[in-house]
């Protein structure tokens, strides 16, 4: 996955907020993590409901971009320690009429539900494990009332090897997410093999 910027300011301002976002344009390729690397990598996993979403136009040093912060009140600090607001700060986002977007990086909705993967909030243009990798959304069935887990591109996790399939639409990728199963994990599910196998990682290094 290619990072990419894109700017869409008044016609006045292109030219010179273009120039002052280039040093976050840096190219760079996200390589989909396993389930296993998920687990390691990330500082903390938490299940969330988004709460708050403020953006805002930020000079640090000599360089200048919008920044996002999403705030969610922790329903299940998953692994590591978490506050009961948690809030992660995501490069790009809409102030008035100007928007950065940031291709690869996930949006949130105030009130939804989240699984998310923590890491270097705060330091990174991204506070998630392999960016919108790291991001499983939370959505209930309107017909059975049942909360069933799904990766950023909308697919549903029925197995924990697809967090590593790429998260692109069409055929094939269609074809692969029903190789593992066609019944949607539901969080508790999800839950239970990230602290299993959290769980069988400490166990490794303790050898």
């Amino acid at each position: 996955m290619n990072f990419l910027l894109r700017l869409h300011p008044p016609r006045a301002l292109l030219v010179l907020l273009t120039i002052i976002a280039l040093p976050f344009c840096r190219a760079t390729t996200i390589i989909p993590p396993t389930f296993s690397e998920l687990v390691a990598k990330a500082e903390t996993v938490v299940l969330g409901e988004v709460t708050a979403i403020a953006s805002e136009l930020q000079t640090r040093g000599s360089e200048r971009a919008i920044f996002t912060r999403v705030t969610f009140a922790i329903r299940d600090p998953v692994l590591g320690v978490a506050p009961a607001l948690l809030t992660l700060e995501f490069l790009g986002g809409t102030v008035r009429e100007l928007t950065m977007d940031v291709d690869g990086m996930p949006a949130f909705a105030i009130g939804r539900s989240e699984i998310l993967f923590v890491q270097n909030n705060g330091l990174q243009i991204c506070p998630l494990v392999g960016m919108a990798h790291g991001r499983y959304r939370v959505e209930r069935d309107p017909i059975t009332g049942v909360d069933s887990v799904r990766r950023d591109n909308g697919a549903a996790l029925t197995n924990v090897a697809q967090v590593s399939l790429p998260l692109t639409r069409g055929t094939l990728t269609n074809t692969l997410q029903r190789l593992g199963g066609t019944v949607p994990l539901t969080p508790a599910a999800f839950i239970a093999e990230i602290r299993a196998e959290h769980a069988r990682q400490q166990t490794a290094v303790s050898r």
